[in-house]
């Protein structure tokens, strides 16, 4: 688990918002099993991920200091990131001169 914070908001789109509700109390119980301890989870009423966002959620807690983006635009930019080492590889060729591959 990357948060592991006992008060966390949760921010879906508006769509989402009756299924997110549904899967409260299985997250809660998985929670539990698995770090042993108790969370609150909030739904965020009223600032809502954009429409046109393909799914998935985003998680604040501390008072928004610690935020967890796990929406499929995230997670796209940073199998992105990712790749372009590789990619960069195969347009250029290895480059001698460089230390550090990413």
């Amino acid at each position: 688990y990357q948060l592991l914070e006992t008060d966390v908001t949760v921010r879906a789109r508006e769509a989402d918002q009756e299924l997110i509700n549904d899967i409260f109390p299985s997250i809660l119980v998985k929670y539990k099993e698995t770090t042993g301890k108790n969370i609150t989870l909030r739904l965020d009423t009223e600032n809502f991920l954009p429409a046109e966002t393909c799914g998935g959620v985003e998680l604040t807690s501390s008072g928004g200091r610690i935020k967890i983006s796990n929406t499929l635009e995230s997670r796209l930019d940073l199998i992105a990131q990712q790749l372009v080492p590789q990619i960069r590889n195969a347009l250029f060729g290895k480059n001698e001169n460089r230390k550090f591959l990413d």
